[in-house]
């Protein structure tokens, strides 16, 4: 009697160190949820004793106790209820050990080969939870399927250094526009980027061509300028000489008239009176020649500034189409590596962007997701979705 009373003291005593083992493991403040598995034990009672899941209603419901209140509750406020209901029902203080047997799963969700529902374990952190649902998705094993993520790849590389030249190209051209408006001078060429410094290069020779042209109409302007101003002063002076000359002739003809000058002398007059006129409308002319000469140079400037400026804003928009273009190229190839095989994507550093492994984190009762990393601690009924995040794309 005495030996069947100390082993099973020994049995209780060991019960007790592998409990609060458990309890030290699992934390003694865990929040027991419906879905979870208790294993009760009172002690010289087996029939009341067994594993038991918290129901729907938030109870654990025992052999001749009844319903105990679980959900929400720590495990050792669920061993002190069981201990009070069976004290009312048995009129004596039992031993009872509550522990967890089985808890709610886990949900994991996103690029892992096998999403699901795995059992929770103590200590399960985000990376064996990936490990549980397979690891990181990878494309099959399949040679067509290795064909198309090479593709894929060749595209998103492609697409980028499209939309490289592209952007450096908008760069340039937003910042010369710009000049134009504010109308300030031409910075110098400044950029550690080659791709860049030369279409900044581009710009500038291409302003250098609008400058010639412009320069040429400025110089052909002055010019004909020049010229009208010259066959005025030349107009003028031909007008002073008629003017004497129509005197002169005006004075022999009175002359002529009362018979003291000869008819020859009035006739040569007139002939270079008449001389002089011509000469004035040769000059007019000339000089009206010369203003159409000056005003087609000022239009031709104008003309040069604008087509240099409408070019430049045609050049934007393709330039803006390639990049749309070049984006939308991208972004399929990566979506497509995406979801096939994320392990390429992430080894694509010739994309410019940075590929990271978002761990966000579901938890009940919480509005926003966690954001957690490799080592991050799961709780039951978390819902764990794995995803990728491109950065600085």
């Amino acid at each position: 009697m005495i030996r069947r009373t100390l082993r099973a003291v020994i049995v209780m005593l060991f019960s007790v160190h592998l409990a609060s083992m458990s309890h030290a493991q699992t934390g003694i403040d865990y929040t027991v949820g419906i879905g979870d598995r208790l294993s009760v034990s009172i002690y010289g009672k087996p029939e009341l004793s067994g594993t038991f899941e918290v129901r729907a209603d938030g109870q654990v419901v025992l052999h001749l106790l009844g319903g105990i209140p679980a959900a929400g509750s720590t495990i050792r406020e669920i061993e002190q209820r069981i201990v009070a209901e069976a004290q009312d029902r048995f009129s004596s203080r039992e031993s009872v050990l509550v522990d967890m047997a089985m808890y709610r799963n886990v949900f994991v969700a996103g690029v892992v080969e096998t999403p699901g529902a795995y059992e929770y374990r103590p200590g399960l952190t985000v990376m064996k939870a990936i490990a549980l649902a397979g690891g990181f998705k990878t494309a099959p094993a399949d040679v067509s399927a290795d064909r198309d993520v090479d593709a894929a790849q060749r595209r998103a590389i492609e697409a980028r250094s499209k939309l490289t030249f592209a952007e450096a190209e908008q760069a340039a051209i937003a910042e010369e526009l710009a000049r134009l408006t504010d109308g300030g001078d031409p910075a110098p060429v400044e950029a550690d980027d080659p791709v860049r410094a030369d279409q900044y290069r581009l710009v500038d020779l291409r302003r250098a061509l609008s400058a010639r042209v412009t320069e040429g109409a400025e110089r052909k302007l002055s010019l004909a300028g020049e010229e009208a101003d010259l066959f005025s002063q030349r107009r003028d002076l031909i007008n002073s000489q008629l003017a004497a000359t129509q005197e002169q002739l005006s004075g022999m003809q009175n002359l002529a008239e009362r018979g003291l000058a000869r008819r020859e002398q009035t006739l040569q007059l007139e002939i270079n009176a008449d001389k002089f006129r011509s000469d004035a409308l040769e000059a007019a002319a000339f000089e009206a020649r010369a203003r159409q000469t000056a005003a087609n140079a000022e239009s031709d400037i104008r003309v040069a500034q604008m087509e240099y400026r409408h070019k430049l804003l045609a050049d934007k928009i393709a330039a803006d189409q390639r990049a749309e273009l070049a984006r939308a190229e991208m972004q399929l190839a990566t979506n497509y590596l995406r979801e096939t095989n994320p392990a390429a994507l992430q080894g694509l550093t010739d994309l410019g962007a940075v590929m990271q492994t978002v761990f966000e984190i579901h938890r009940p009762g919480q509005d926003a997701p966690l954001i957690g990393n490799d080592s991050t601690a799961l709780a039951p009924d978390d819902l764990l979705v794995v995803r990728l995040e491109t950065v600085g794309q």
